[in-house]
């Protein structure tokens, strides 16, 4: 038969195993978690990334194409909606294009949608982006 003493020896290893156990599971279970945890966060850096970069496309696009039109004989843009698609145009072209802490990326794109927004009143167009689905091409 044992003494207390080694008795008490024996839980208390029993007692500190476990919470080694414990401190293993937890850091390799944080070690996972951030390997995932960054993939995750890159994918969706990549999804918005690409969704704002269509949006502020469609702006150019249709800036582009409003100058054309602009050119054309005959007062089809007014002088006022030609100030703003310069000052949006402006806007797009010094859009950061890389990734930029200091930036508020999001800002500036509700401030070139909201420019955009006095142009096509100015111009008398019904034009919004939708950020729906890609047309399906089949052939």
């Amino acid at each position: 038969m044992t003494n207390p003493s080694e008795r008490s020896q024996d839980i208390e290893s029993l007692c500190h195993l476990e919470t080694v156990f414990q401190e293993h599971g937890y850091d390799d279970g944080f070690r996972a978690g951030e390997r995932s945890g960054e993939l995750e966060g890159r994918i969706y850096g990549c999804e918005k990334s690409c969704d704002l970069g269509r949006e502020i496309g469609f702006y150019a696009g249709c800036i582009e194409a409003w100058n054309e039109l602009a050119k054309l004989p005959g007062d089809k843009v007014n002088a006022r909606a030609l100030r703003h698609m310069e000052a949006l145009k402006a806007m797009i072209d010094t859009f950061p294009r890389t990734n930029d802490a200091t930036a508020d990326m999001y800002g500036l794109r509700d401030k070139m949608k909201n420019k955009y927004r006095v142009i096509a009143s100015l111009l008398g167009v019904q034009h919004k982006y939708n950020m729906g689905e890609a047309p399906k091409l089949t052939f």
